[in-house]
């Protein structure tokens, strides 16, 4: 599941902003989750797409808005059933909405 990222410029710092934790979620029964999408902010390049969330997984990350898109730069992830949370990659992000697909919660 891909998308192409424009370049974006930051509308809000996250620098000493709390840690928040979202589900995703999906309103349609294709897939078993989301790939990793880069920093929207562009400060960060993605790493890779280690850990990407399956359905149900719980994201943890700071929020951000760019260019009036609400975005989640994650940087750990605990999949459905597990107790553990992984790292994400440096520079993973996940938009709060995707294409009436997949959101966050």
């Amino acid at each position: 599941m891909g998308c192409a990222q424009s370049s974006a410029t930051e509308t809000a710092s996250f620098k000493n902003r709390k840690m928040e934790e979202f589900e995703l979620k999906k309103k349609k029964p294709e897939c078993t989750g989301m790939f990793w999408r880069s920093d929207p902010t562009g400060k960060t390049t993605l790493a890779g797409n280690d850990h990407w969330p399956r359905d149900g997984a719980i994201l943890r990350g700071v929020v951000v808005e760019v260019e009036g898109e609400k975005w989640l730069l994650t940087k750990e992830v605990k999949q459905k059933g597990s107790s553990q949370w992984k790292e994400a990659p440096k520079g993973a992000a996940m938009p709060f909405e995707y294409e009436d697909h997949y959101y966050l919660e």
